[in-house]
């Protein structure tokens, strides 16, 4: 799996993060699950034959401060991939 997590700062409050999955040849993304700080936000499981997987959530996060974005993702053998992002 590849996972791919970017943020940008929203100009009303907190972050907006876009995170993005890609499933590697004979894989497909069964259960994907994103925290934010700790907090769970994100709790999907797209359906059968997903190779790639997007979301964006936005106002997340803390500006200023330190953040963490952990992603989560279980393929439809129930191996698991972790991608961690931390910025201030």
């Amino acid at each position: 799996m590849r996972i791919n997590i970017a943020h940008i700062k929203n100009a009303a409050m907190g972050w907006d993060i876009d995170v993005n999955v890609q499933a590697d040849a004979g894989q497909q993304i069964f259960q994907v699950r994103v925290k934010v700080n700790g907090f769970p936000e994100i709790n999907d499981t797209p359906g059968d034959n997903v190779g790639s997987w997007e979301q964006q959530l936005l106002q997340k996060g803390v500006f200023p401060g330190d953040n963490d974005v952990e992603v989560i993702v279980n393929d439809q053998n129930g191996d698991e991939s972790r991608a961690q992002q931390r910025w201030s």
